[in-house]
């Protein structure tokens, strides 16, 4: 559970029960899906150490993806960074 603030949307349905994510969810999702996954992963064993940090980067990654693919016009340096 998180304490509502601004700007953020609290979700209405657990995530495994949401069948299509909206705009705003996804929006809602990707504010506090790396904050969860660092907070979550953190203080790894050494043996996780590479996978939990390979990890963090893969959704940090992916959610800079969703967010610059909602860019209304794209330049040769966004193309290139996406």
């Amino acid at each position: 559970m998180m304490p509502p603030y601004p700007g953020f949307t609290r979700f209405d349905k657990a995530y495994s029960l949401v069948t299509q994510w909206s705009g705003k969810e996804m929006k809602a999702l990707g504010r506090v899906i790396v904050p969860v996954l660092a907070a979550t992963l953190l203080n790894p064993s050494a043996s996780q150490k590479i996978p939990f940090t390979e990890a963090l980067l893969c959704v940090k990654n992916l959610v800079y993806f969703h967010l610059m693919a909602q860019y209304r016009d794209y330049t040769e340096a966004t193309i290139e960074y996406m």
